[in-house]
């Protein structure tokens, strides 16, 4: 058969060559925050602070600045400097000042407290004799009692021996009456009524004392008339005392008649000299008060017949119902009311 007779009319039309697609690279979304990783930081030390020189210190001669005469004071000026410190060591802050309620310049010198303040009294108007050398000096001599310093030296010893009886009566007549010993100023009585003294220190020992009255006194004076005369004379027995160890008589000799020292400080209060000067001020700031709380012991006694501890106690339970006014000023039963 002839193919060219079936032929189509139309023609034949060749197919187009098929096209290559390619595939688009793949696009990758973007976040809409852009997140940037921090560089570390780096860390600088700090150089450590130079220590500043002993000239520039003002600790380094403090002594030099305080009143002539003042207790201490060369001590303090010449004091070594303090040494620069080793390489590589840490450092420390320069100490605190003196705190000024604790120096000496306020209890001793020309720039010391007096009695009155600053306008009603001045140094002019404080006698010669009262220098601001002794503790708790403050000018007060309204009678003029004291004529020179000799005077006032042996009214100081006076002052002092009765201060520190003071303060140990005081002590005795309180905390005894507290520990159920009784009424102090009837303890004489108990004896002349017929009665016998307990002496006792609980929980440890309690001894019956079957000695009158009259004996009990002898022994008292005898003993505190020898302590007394150790004392004035500034000698002593040999003995023995903690921290101390074994002493001679000797000990004693050329010693300080109101503060020896010595084996009568074996706790070591006076080893620093500054630090000694501030514990007799605040002795006899204490013995004041001591004896001034004995004449209010002695006067309260009369008063009421009770004793320091009973009338505290009831001053404390009933404060406005128990005190001086209600006590004076009423001869009714003083009891306190609840």
């Amino acid at each position: 058969m002839n193919t060219q007779a079936l032929r189509s009319p139309f023609g034949t039309k060749k197919a187009a060559p098929k096209t290559t697609v390619k595939k688009s690279a793949t696009v990758k979304k973007s976040s809409p925050f852009t997140i940037k990783k921090a560089a570390p930081k780096t860390v600088k030390k700090a150089a450590p602070k130079p220590r500043p020189p002993a000239g520039d210190n003002p600790f380094t001669n403090f002594g030099s600045k305080l009143p002539t005469g003042t207790p201490g004071a060369t001590q303090l000026a010449k004091a070594p400097p303090t040494a620069a410190p080793t390489p590589g060591a840490p450092t420390y802050s320069a100490p605190q000042p003196v705190n000024v309620k604790n120096s000496l310049s306020q209890w001793y010198g020309p720039s010391r407290k007096l009695y009155l303040p600053g306008g009603l009294l001045t140094l002019d108007d404080v006698p010669s004799y009262l220098d601001g050398s002794l503790a708790g000096d403050y000018g007060f001599d309204p009678l003029n009692l004291g004529t020179d310093k000799e005077q006032v030296a042996a009214y100081r010893e006076y002052e002092l021996i009765h201060a520190r009886w003071a303060m140990l009566g005081v002590a005795g007549s309180f905390f005894a009456e507290a520990a159920g010993k009784g009424n102090p100023w009837q303890v004489g009585k108990v004896v002349l009524d017929g009665g016998s003294l307990e002496w006792s220190a609980p929980p440890f020992v309690t001894i019956d004392n079957p000695l009158p009255l009259p004996a009990i006194l002898a022994i008292q004076v005898g003993l505190m008339g020898a302590a007394e005369n150790f004392r004035a004379s500034g000698e002593g027995p040999s003995g023995f005392a903690p921290n101390f160890g074994e002493f001679e008589s000797s000990v004693f000799s050329g010693k300080d008649k109101l503060n020896p020292g010595g084996p009568l400080d074996f706790l070591g209060f006076a080893t620093d000299p500054d630090e000694f000067e501030l514990l007799k001020v605040k002795e006899i700031k204490n013995g004041r008060l001591a004896m001034v709380s004995m004449l209010g012991f002695g006067i309260q006694g009369l008063a009421t017949g009770e004793g320091p501890y009973s009338a505290w106690a009831n001053h404390v339970i009933d404060p406005f119902g128990y005190n001086l006014i209600t006590v004076v000023g009423s001869g009714a039963e003083r009891a306190p009311t609840f």
